[in-house]
C-alpha cells in the first residue's frame, strides 16, 4: 500500500475518532456499576440477569475500576443491561499528527549525527536552515515509507 493511500486511509478514520474526542469519562464507580444504579437494578437482579452469584457482579464492578476485566465479560453484562458494549481508542491527536510527530522524531535524531559530521567540517546550518531539512527528512521518511519509522520512542 502506498504512502498516499495510507495517509487518506488516516484521514478517514481521523475523521471517524474526531466524533469520540469529547467521549464521556468513565464514572468513578465504573460503568457498570453506575448504569446498573441508573436503571434501579440491583447486584442480585443483575446476577440473576447474567446467570451468576451476586458477588460475582461485586468482584465484575471492581474489576472493572482495576482495569482487569475482559471483553467478553463486558459484553455479557451489556447484554444483561439491555445495552451494546462498545469499546475503541480515543486518540489524545490526529492519526496523521501522530505520524508526522514520529517521522520528525526520527529526522531530528538522523539530523543530530549528521550535524555533528557536517560540524567537523565547518558546515552549521542555520536553525532555519536545519528546520526546513528536518522537515524534509521527515517527509521523505513518511513517503518512503521508513522501517525505522516506530522503533524510535
Amino acid at each position: 500500500m502506498s504512502h498516499w493511500d495510507k495517509k487518506l486511509i488516516r484521514e478517514q478514520i481521523d475523521k471517524q475518532l474526531l466524533k469520540l474526542k469529547n467521549s464521556p469519562k468513565t464514572p468513578n464507580n465504573g460503568w457498570v456499576r453506575t448504569i446498573r444504579a441508573a436503571l434501579g437494578m440491583t447486584t442480585i437482579q443483575l446476577s440473576n440477569r447474567m446467570s451468576v452469584t451476586p458477588s460475582r457482579v461485586t468482584r465484575i464492578e471492581q474489576a472493572e475500576i482495576d482495569q482487569t476485566l475482559k471483553l467478553s465479560t463486558m459484553n455479557k453484562i451489556a447484554e444483561a443491561l439491555g445495552m451494546k458494549f462498545v469499546y475503541g481508542f480515543v486518540p489524545k491527536n490526529s492519526l496523521e499528527d501522530t505520524v508526522r510527530q514520529q517521522a520528525r522524531k526520527l529526522a531530528l535524531k538522523r539530523m543530530q549525527s549528521l550535524n555533528h559530521t557536517m560540524r567537523l567540517e565547518l558546515q552549521n546550518l542555520s536553525a532555519e536552515e536545519k528546520e526546513k531539512e528536518i522537515t524534509d527528512m521527515a517527509d521523505r521518511i513518511l513517503i518512503e515509507e521508513d522501517k525505522e519509522l516506530w522503533e524510535t520512542k
